[in-house]
């Protein structure tokens, strides 16, 4: 499945993730998710596995252009985004990235070059730097302008800075990548997004949080019971209704696994359709919860 993004360029909506997929499993993981036929892979600065994914590209059978690539400036990098975005391409070891991304709506004061510096907790508000998005929007516009970056866009945002993002961009942006799942849909941001050409891409669509203290949601998206009704019924797993859920909501899907099998599994969830009424009833379940706690990451709320 792709769509055509307002910078005119195609996308895959199926995204292979690789957040805390780290370097020394790169390679197997990335020969997976391409063999079972994933052509777009989500990469960050501040995940530390771009040098990786480039090394795994420059040694494959699999041609830089056969596959779409996005990657992410890190908020502490915000003042200098063209140097960020050439360490990313020395890393990735290509000539352009398709999908450039500011990853939070916020600043961070600096932590030198190289890969981003950064340990989740409420004490890094001491480390905010009072930098405006405008400008840290208009270096990304440039990098457009240089073809460092075919496409721009943004993770994290919710409507009103979207809202605020549309009124001065001169290139506005094509996604905006944002947790979404069954406890936290967020209809009125995609809603906003498709209206205004902005495409939506989820992660932790399906997730299972670890024991770590910034995750204070503990439900897990696979063992809902309506979504084991549903794999029941339509023959296939929990992890398939899940993706097909956000899928069908016109909205890519960023997603994880290490394990091959199922990698192949998540790839296939492109091949049935849940019926609207199934699809209104994952709209609307009774538990509500969010993931990514800003406040525990950043000490301020973005929600």
């Amino acid at each position: 499945m792709k769509v055509t993004l307002s910078s005119g360029h195609e996308m895959p909506l199926l995204i292979y993730g690789t957040y805390k997929v780290y370097p020394d499993i790169i390679p197997s993981c990335l020969q997976a998710a391409l063999d079972a036929g994933f052509r777009h892979i989500d990469t960050a600065s501040m995940y530390g596995n771009e040098e990786a994914i480039g090394t795994f590209f420059k040694n494959s059978t699999y041609t830089r252009d056969s596959v779409f690539i996005t990657t992410k400036v890190w908020p502490s990098q915000y003042r200098d985004i063209k140097t960020a975005c050439e360490e990313s391409l020395q890393r990735l070891q290509t000539d352009y990235i398709d999908l450039y991304l500011l990853h939070w709506p916020l600043a961070l004061k600096s932590t030198g070059p190289g890969i981003p510096k950064y340990n989740p907790s409420p004490n890094n508000f001491e480390n905010i730097d009072r930098y405006p998005l405008y400008l840290a929007w208009q270096q990304m516009e440039e990098l457009v302008r240089l073809g460092k970056v075919r496409s721009i866009g943004v993770s994290n945002w919710n409507v009103s800075l979207l809202n605020d993002m549309l009124s001065y961009a001169t290139i506005p942006p094509a996604c905006n990548q944002f947790e979404t799942h069954i406890f936290n849909p967020k209809h009125k941001l995609i809603e906003f997004c498709l209206r205004n050409n902005v495409i939506p891409l989820g992660f932790r669509v399906v997730f299972t949080p670890p024991n770590e203290p910034r995750y204070k949601f503990k439900e897990s998206t696979n063992d809902h019971q309506l979504v084991k009704e549903f794999a029941a019924k339509y023959g296939k797993s929990s992890h398939q209704i899940l993706i097909r859920w956000n899928l069908q909501r016109k909205s890519g899907v960023v997603v994880k696994s290490a394990n091959p099998g199922r990698i192949q599994e998540n790839w296939d969830a492109q091949d049935f359709t849940i019926s609207d009424q199934d699809m209104e009833l994952l709209n609307n379940l009774e538990v509500y919860g969010v993931f990514s706690d800003s406040y525990s990451m950043f000490g301020i709320n973005i929600e």
